[in-house]
């Protein structure tokens, strides 16, 4: 059988693998590189993992920004995901419990968004084709559905505890690193869901054109 690639030049679904990749490994790639325990994600700027982390969020910048979906909206909602994940990574969090300092409002702003962003994904794009069939693609209408269903309770779990607990408590349970680690898993398993190379969620045609011209 001879593969040939339907576009030589660009490949959206290798783009959804390598974005949910990187999504999935963000989390336990920072905290082994910091060695130490992170009240979030964003806290491994101050670690040794700054670079790692600061890196791999610009090139998930660079990755969204490259992708155009197959709508407009698509496209527009990947742009500003893409410009919130540069714009998390250039404001950085902070270090002291409570600082209300412009810098870290940028950058609670562009998580959230981003994080809303890619739920839409989950719920919306990812699903149009997808929601109401059986066999495979009802498979994976399903587990976008529980993916984004997971960013939106992570962020409201976030939100609770913000309101519900002090500062301290939220950085002792190491809350917000959790919330973002589930929400950027949801994020991973999604996005390499859509794929489309697990052959248990998509069909063989799908699956091979992948690698087809």
């Amino acid at each position: 059988m001879q593969f040939q690639h339907t576009n030589p030049i660009f490949d959206y679904k290798a783009l959804r693998l390598m974005l949910g990749i990187i999504a999935l490994a963000l989390p336990f790639l920072v905290s082994a590189i910091a060695q130490m325990p992170l009240p979030s994600i964003s806290a491994s700027y101050f670690t040794e993992a700054r670079d790692e982390f600061v890196g791999l969020l610009f090139v998930v910048g660079g990755l969204m920004m490259a992708y155009n979906g197959h709508t407009n909206r698509e496209a527009l909602a990947a742009k500003l995901a893409a410009i919130c994940a540069i714009l998390i990574a250039l404001f950085p969090t902070t270090k002291a419990c409570g600082d209300p300092s412009q810098t870290v409002v940028i950058h609670t702003a562009a998580a959230v968004l981003m994080f809303s962003i890619l739920a839409w994904f989950c719920f919306v794009p990812f699903r149009k084709n997808t929601k109401g069939k059986g066999g495979k693609k009802g498979r994976r209408a399903k587990l976008y559905f529980i993916c984004g269903s997971v960013i939106a309770a992570a962020m409201a779990v976030g939100l609770i505890g913000k309101l519900l607990l002090t500062c301290q408590q939220v950085a002792d349970l190491d809350l917000v690193y959790w919330v973002e680690a589930m929400a950027l898993g949801a994020f991973g398993v999604a996005w390499i869901v859509a794929g489309k190379i697990i052959v248990l969620l998509v069909d063989e045609e799908d699956a091979l054109r992948l690698f087809r011209h």
